[in-house]
């Protein structure tokens, strides 16, 4: 038996949970190493300390960090379809009802627009100019991210409706698994902590909320990716969050 056969042969529901499991561990064991060593080496002084950040900064590290987001985001979920483990239905991503989900999803769309203008809008003229995305993502970039974040949260909620059997529930669950992984990283409840760099994971974990959403009301990931586009690529700048620290705070 090749190990294809033997992944097949287990059953969907314990399988999945195992993957997922597997990949909430991956990623607070990354983020938690990242963490220390990020720590470790910004206080080293001296040719070992230029050397370690030369390399961790290098194209070669680029690219090694590229691939393994690329298959930590996409290749779990697809890997689990592939295999039989969980369903398009359940991913939200095949065979969708799209005149159904318009109106609603147009009405979710500004409520969420409106909400997030209103709380983020005082925040960013108060806390202006370091309450940014730092990233300095172009708009290629942005969707990207998204693509990467919304294949990473139908992976988290399609295994908690499977086992649920309900879409309401098995959406809030997932949710709990996107909130709980986020805040197992260190340098999350770092920036939450400080008011100051807190936008970042405070707006992510907005859209992550939005996107459960706009799910329970169409069952459609593909219109959660719209909504988080245009929040993403249109909103932020109408709140007034720049794109990059003015030269003088670099």
């Amino acid at each position: 038996m090749n190990l294809l056969e033997l992944l097949t042969s287990f059953e969907p529901h314990p399988a999945l949970a195992v993957i997922l499991g597997l990949s909430i561990a991956i990623y607070t064991l990354g983020a938690n190493l990242a963490w220390v060593a990020r720590r470790h080496w910004t206080m080293r002084s001296g040719r070992l300390g230029r050397v370690t950040l030369r390399l961790s900064t290098s194209r070669v590290a680029r690219v090694i960090g590229e691939i393994t987001r690329w298959l930590y985001y996409l290749a779990f979920p697809w890997a689990t379809l592939m295999l039989g483990y969980t369903t398009t239905r359940a991913l939200g991503i095949w065979r969708m009802d799209w005149l159904a989900g318009i109106v609603p999803v147009a009405l979710l769309a500004l409520g969420a627009g409106a909400v997030m203008v209103w709380v983020w809008r005082p925040y960013a003229r108060t806390v202006h100019p370091h309450a940014i995305d730092e990233t300095g993502w172009n708009w290629a970039r942005q969707i990207v991210e998204a693509f990467y974040q919304q294949a990473h949260w139908a992976f988290y909620r399609s295994a908690p409706i499977l086992w649920l059997g309900d879409g309401y529930w098995g959406t809030v669950f997932g949710l709990g698994l996107i909130l709980i992984e986020g805040w197992s990283n260190p340098s999350v409840r770092a920036h939450v902590e400080e008011i100051t760099r807190a936008d970042a994971p405070l707006w992510s974990a907005g859209l992550a909320i939005v996107s459960a959403l706009v799910f329970i009301l169409t069952q459609n990931t593909w219109y959660c990716l719209i909504v988080h586009l245009i929040l993403v690529l249109v909103l932020r700048g109408a709140i007034g969050f720049p794109r990059a620290h003015p030269s003088s705070e670099n």
